[in-house]
């Protein structure tokens, strides 16, 4: 990496994030000034204000420009959607909290708090408190269950970037003003387009005026230089910013810098989060071709430094989130998805010079933003796929790989044409979204947590931690005589518990549309402007909702167990196996070590113990993919829980698979941590046999591997045959991890020396020493594939 780039990056090693008053100020004067006019147009002109008055920072080094706050690494407040309720009690709690801390000043805490007494009760989260039921509410306060959109915006947005790059934003307006011209606005459906049309071409000038006040800087810094080669740069990022966003770029340079104005905007909106770049190597190929291959005005080294000062830049966004959300989502996770390789809407391969430079200027950064996602098909180039195993190697965590054959099936499974499921992209995390751009898929719809669907069978309804009644009666398990009668009433109670996700979650998407239309995001979505009707009301091209899940292994593994050792075998009684998880296994460690140890578990390619698991799950996503949600979508199902695993597992006391009281469940769509035993391929072959074509979101599966295992030239090799023995059983999504135990544990005890240690912790990547402990002990129990002994 170059001198410039170095200096950036050790700037970003060497800051913490902090929170900042601007956005939340400014807000709080717009809020008055233009109530009473129509939801979206109101929340337009509100975001129009920020984007005139906020700060244009344009830092040193910097080639690409634009943030979404007035500080490096800033985070913005959203009190319409986050109550500030806890915004003031955890003001002090910042800086200094285990999980994702931020900074924050004392001017801008004076700020804050000021501002705030405007915002109290205002919020949608405040609003949830009294729109959801009772029952769902307190459901949700004892991690049985969690329902999205309760304090966030609906929609993780991937726009239509190939459309933004060739009409720019006055191309959006245009289109905007026509489709008001011809509309009668006769009946409310027209008067609600009419207004929506109207919010899109308010917020591109705000847009536009912003771009243009940073091209006013620009100048400003550039008349101010006395470096003349700082000088020239200072007036070329002044012309990008007269060009971009208003109009279409004409070079590599200014393609870059209106996908970030872009993307600034989304965090200026909303508290958005998964915004991703998408099919970035396809998107954006015209112009690198152009300037690097055809007139040569840009070096290959050139365009690398601006793709890397994008990266930089990446790392820039933040989400505030309350302690539960930090400890559920730990290591400040955006999910900034990049995506390369994979195929053309008429099935040629995708890969060009592009795509290996997006993969070098991840291997020189190594930074957690944004991710990396390799596309791979039968005609991938065997380079690209090693260039990633080689990173995967050397021990960075990124980039992941996907397996086009698997995600094009659960692509069309949403309804789209093959053309469209080739050209499928990452919509959040790992959910494949057909068509770039195309897609809504407001992912969090909510979890179900399997190791309390456990205990509530086990208690005939009721919590055994609180002593509540919060699921259905199915029946004395004492009484049940055979595993099918304990199988027939987990699927009830799980089934139940997806249905009071559902509920909640078309509530607050009702709430939405009619409250909190997202303007911007929507314009930039396929299908909205189209419609006149923004994502939150389904005016996207496809719209879904994802259902996850949280400890899928332990459900099955405890069946399992169960069957094996109370209805087989009679090791013991259904009473005495109650008894025994009820006090946490104490004086009965014979127990539980059978029950560790005599019973087939999920990940070592046990026929039965994966059917068990592929029957759980195929059931419920078969149930929740007929449902519609409140705009007209459907929900999808997705074997994932980021680390929701450590805060679902801190209430549920111990499970029949061995697991103690208040241990994480495990991790995502992998097997429970450290009992996947029989080697790498064999944990391969049952995460990929359990049919994930048919779960629509997608299913996230992490893989470690002792570094000393996979060294050389062998090691890569080791890698590579892993990834294809998965992706060839029908698995979609793998991301590897390649670090020993001991480095982890080094890094919890001095965690100065460890600052650039990445890790994989559910579809991104966050620095080790930046998680807590709970969440650094889930990656360190996972298995560590091919250890030396």
């Amino acid at each position: 990496m170059n001198a410039r780039v170095q200096r950036m990056k050790d700037k970003l090693m060497n800051s913490r994030p902090c929170i900042t008053a601007e956005r939340l100020v400014l807000e709080t004067e717009a809020y008055p000034k233009f109530a009473g006019d129509a939801v979206p147009v109101f929340r337009a002109k509100v975001v129009n204000y920020i984007m005139e008055h906020m700060t244009t920072l344009i830092m040193d080094d910097e080639l690409i420009v634009g943030t979404p706050t007035n500080r490096y690494r800033g985070a913005n407040l959203h009190p319409e959607f986050q109550s500030s309720s806890w915004y003031i009690s955890d003001i002090d709690e910042f800086p200094v909290r285990g999980t994702d801390p931020y900074d924050i000043s004392p001017e801008d805490r004076a700020l804050i708090l000021e501002n705030l007494k405007y915002w109290e009760g205002k919020s949608m989260e405040d609003l949830s408190k009294t729109a959801l039921p009772a029952h769902i509410r307190e459901a949700c306060q004892d991690d049985i269950i969690t329902v999205g959109l309760r304090n966030g915006v609906s929609g993780e947005t991937l726009c239509d970037h190939e459309k933004l790059l060739r009409v720019g934003i006055r191309g959006y307006m245009e289109e905007c003003q026509a489709n008001i011209e011809k509309t009668p606005g006769t009946c409310r459906e027209d008067q609600a387009k009419i207004d929506f049309w109207n919010a899109c071409i308010i917020q591109c000038r705000g847009l536009i005026t912003y771009a243009h006040r940073m091209a006013d800087e620009a100048r400003r810094q550039a008349d101010a230089c006395s470096d003349p080669r700082r000088k020239a740069e200072l007036l070329t990022i002044a012309e990008n910013c007269r060009t971009v966003p208003e109009n279409p770029p004409q070079t590599f340079h200014q393609a870059l810098q209106l996908v970030w104005f872009v993307h600034v905007y989304f965090h200026i909106e909303v508290c958005t989060t998964a915004c991703g770049f998408g099919r970035f190597d396809q998107y954006m190929w015209p112009f690198y071709e152009k300037d690097v291959l055809i007139d040569k005005t840009l070096t290959r080294e050139q365009a690398l430094e601006l793709l890397e000062c994008l990266y930089l830049k990446a790392c820039e966004v933040f989400e505030v989130r309350d302690k539960w959300y930090a400890r559920s989502f730990a290591g400040y996770p955006m999910w900034e998805i990049l995506i390369v390789g994979g195929q053309t809407p008429d099935g040629s391969d995708a890969t060009n010079e592009l795509s290996y430079l997006c993969l070098d200027a991840a291997d020189e950064l190594q930074t957690t933003q944004p991710v990396l996602a390799v596309r791979v098909w039968s005609g991938t180039p065997e380079p690209l796929i090693r260039k990633g195993c080689k990173m995967i190697q050397e021990g960075q965590a990124n980039p992941g790989f996907f397996n086009d054959e698997t995600a094009m099936k659960m692509a069309m499974g949403k309804g789209c044409t093959l053309e469209e499921a080739r050209d499928w992209t990452i919509v959040g995390c790992i959910q494949p979204g057909p068509g770039g751009g195309g897609t809504d898929g407001s992912p969090d719809a909510g979890y179900v947590n399997m190791g309390k669907m456990l205990e509530l069978v086990l208690h005939n309804g009721v919590d055994p931690v609180t002593g509540k009644l919060m699921g259905l009666q199915t029946g004395d398990p004492r009484d049940f005589k055979d595993i099918e009668e304990f199988k027939n009433a987990l699927k009830a109670q799980i089934l139940h518990h997806y249905n009071l996700v559902r509920t909640g979650y078309n509530i607050m998407q009702s709430i939405h549309m009619l409250r909190y239309p997202v303007i911007f995001a929507g314009m930039v979505t396929k299908g909205c402007v189209e419609s006149g009707r923004s994502v939150q009301e389904g005016g996207a091209q496809y719209s879904t909702a994802g259902l996850y899940i949280t400890g899928a292994a332990n459900l099955a593994d405890s069946i399992v167990a169960i069957e094996k050792c109370v209805f087989e075998d009679k090791d013991f009684t259904m009473d005495e196996l109650i008894q025994a998880l009820d006090k946490n296994f104490e004086g009965e460690e014979r127990m539980r070590q059978l029950l560790l140890n005599k019973p087939a578990k999920f990940g070592n390619d046990d026929p039965h113990a994966d059917g068990v698991y592929r029957e759980m799950m195929h059931f419920i996503a078969d149930n929740v993919q007929t449902w519609q949600d409140a705009r007209g979508g459907h929900y999808s199902f997705n074997i994932h829980s980021q680390t929701t695993n450590v805060s679902h597992g801190a209430v549920c006391g111990a499970t029949p698979d061995g697991r103690l009281a208040k241990e994480p469940l495990c991790d995502n769509a992998s097997p429970m941590m450290g009992r996947d035993v029989k080697g790498p391929t064999a944990t391969v072959k049952s995460v990929a046999s359990q049919g994930q074509a048919d779960f629509h979101d997608g299913a996230l599966f992490n893989l470690r591997f002792d570094p000393h295992g996979v060294a050389g030239e062998k090691g890569l090799q080791s890698i590579e045959g892993v990834i294809k023995t998965f992706f060839a059983n029908g698995g979609e999504h793998i991301q590897i991890n390649v670090v020993d135990d001991e480095t982890l544990r080094a890094a919890q005890r001095k965690p100065e020396d460890y600052r650039g240690l990445m890790v994989r912790v559910a579809g991104y990547m966050a620095y080790f020493t930046e998680l807590d402990k709970e969440a650094q002990d889930s990656i360190i129990y996972r298995t560590a594939h091919l250890k030396k002994v």
